[in-house]
């Protein structure tokens, strides 16, 4: 656990009210209550309606005051004119912490932006904090917490963490990503930041032994200095990967609508982020899949890739994509192009790198195909190996022949047992395949076993540059 108790109430809170609860679909208050029970949530949840008795079969009362217990958290999902009177109750209620669902301050005016200043000013005379407001909510899956608009079903725990300025755009990856195996264990929106702000965060997920790599998505920085002061010392134990939003004009501008950020010149950012061993991340899709590898791969120490390719043509494009992105394919030795060929790689097929089978690849010997990957790995040539064209397109049915299941059977070990290379022997060894979990039979299957399988050219050259990146920053330190 983090040290920070003022913060760990937003995510490890013992019991919970939502003001503003209500069984209403499409409304904030009912989406926080159903993300609530969509999990085994321990803590007691109370929900505040002026109106109602009862909110999802649970006990409502009309003013957060009436509760007969403590409570350690509240959720505000109210129009913007009842704010101040709510936070005040809340206060005389002891209440630690309040997440503020509510919009319409920061983001629109100076006056909201002042208003948001009076909310921070009387939390704190009551000893709260607040996160917000303009925020979609937090979850800690390891603590089946889950105080989002995001249900059960669409979130995977796992030891990265997340502290974003913008949250919705979060929701619609981890939605997409839960079937490829990636996901967020804990998850904070800070949204117009009137109070903490994901610094705050940053520094609390940086303490935190459950989160082994942090991803940010950043609008603009309100504390620079202090942002410095954190990164250098959480890069230094653990990947922080950023995507930094507005990075042009027209983006800025939106930015600045969107939570009231001002948003600063990308240059200014990407010179501090690489100053402190932030990880940049060219595009929001490639901000899970990076922290993934950070944690999950082994290190890349050089910029040296060896492809092997079922396709020829995958092999020419994936080689413009790593040597645009800064790594480089190199030709391998004569030493080893001999040896591939002596352990009987076909005299047809291409040993210099790409290693090209051709369609041919695909029926020749797991034990061949391991044991040239493996020379290649051991060489010394190269720093990493990629195995693109595999997983054939189509998903089983019950008309699917039992020869094509037998055959996918095979290509689905041959895989298993590239994966296996990078523990035998300490390099990155990543799978490529055009076709994603919902195209492939062999990627769905794989992908539930926990193999990365990756289908665009692109990532895989920015994962490994970012990789590379990584450890060149770690081993100056």
């Amino acid at each position: 656990m983090a040290s920070d108790h003022n913060l760990d109430v937003f995510l490890n809170p013992r019991s919970v009210a939502v003001i503003g609860a209500t069984e209403r679909p499409g409304s904030w208050g009912s989406f926080i209550m159903g993300g609530l029970l969509s999990r085994n949530y321990s803590g007691n949840i109370y929900p505040v309606n002026h109106q109602a008795d009862t909110v999802f079969g649970i006990p409502a009362v009309k003013d957060v005051r009436e509760i007969q217990a403590p409570v350690d958290l509240a959720v505000l999902a109210i129009p913007e004119h009842y704010v101040e009177k709510e936070i005040e109750a809340c206060g005389q209620k002891q209440i630690k912490g309040i997440t503020m669902i509510t919009a319409g301050f920061g983001e629109i005016s100076d006056k909201g932006k002042k208003r948001q200043k009076r909310f921070a000013d009387l939390a704190h005379s009551f000893g709260m904090r607040i996160l917000g407001p303009n925020v979609s909510g937090t979850f800690n899956l390891h603590a089946e917490f889950n105080a989002s608009g995001t249900l059960a079903g669409n979130l995977l725990a796992t030891p990265l963490a997340g502290a974003c300025q913008g949250g919705y755009a979060f929701y619609d990856i981890l939605s997409s990503g839960w079937q490829r195996g990636i996901g967020l264990g804990k998850f904070i929106h800070t949204g117009n930041e009137c109070d903490i702000t994901v610094t705050d965060f940053l520094e609390y997920f940086g303490q935190d032994l459950e989160v082994k790599a942090i991803v940010m998505y950043i609008e603009a920085v309100r504390d620079g200095r202090r942002f410095i002061e954190i990164a250098d010392k959480v890069t230094k134990i653990k990947p922080v990967v950023v995507y930094k939003a507005g990075r042009t004009p027209d983006s800025a501008r939106a930015a600045n609508s969107h939570t009231g950020a001002l948003a600063g010149k990308k240059e200014i950012y990407e010179g501090l982020f690489r100053q402190n061993g932030i990880i940049t991340s060219p595009s929001m899709e490639l901000l899970l899949p990076l922290g993934h590898a950070l944690i999950e791969r082994p290190p890349m120490k050089g910029n040296r890739t060896a492809i092997i390719t079922i396709g020829g043509s995958w092999g020419v494009a994936l080689t413009d994509c790593l040597v645009e992105a800064g790594l480089s394919v190199p030709e391998f030795s004569a030493a080893l192009q001999k040896k591939l060929r002596s352990l009987g790689m076909p005299e047809r097929a291409s040993i210099k790198n790409p290693l090209d089978f051709g369609a041919s690849g695909q029926f020749l010997s797991t034990d061949l195909l391991l044991g040239l990957a493996r020379e290649i790995l051991i060489s010394g040539d190269v720093d990493a190996l990629i195995l693109h064209g595999v997983g054939r397109p189509g998903m089983h049915t019950e008309k699917t022949p039992q020869e094509w299941r037998i055959f996918l059977d095979v290509e689905k070990q041959q895989i298993r047992r590239f994966t296996a290379l990078e523990n035998d022997t300490g390099l990155p060894v990543l799978i490529g395949s055009h076709y994603n979990p919902w195209e492939s039979q062999v990627v769905s299957d794989l992908n539930k076993e926990g193999i990365r399988i990756y289908n665009r050219l692109h990532e895989i050259a920015q994962l490994l540059f970012a990789m590379q990146n990584y450890w060149k920053w770690r081993i100056k330190k």
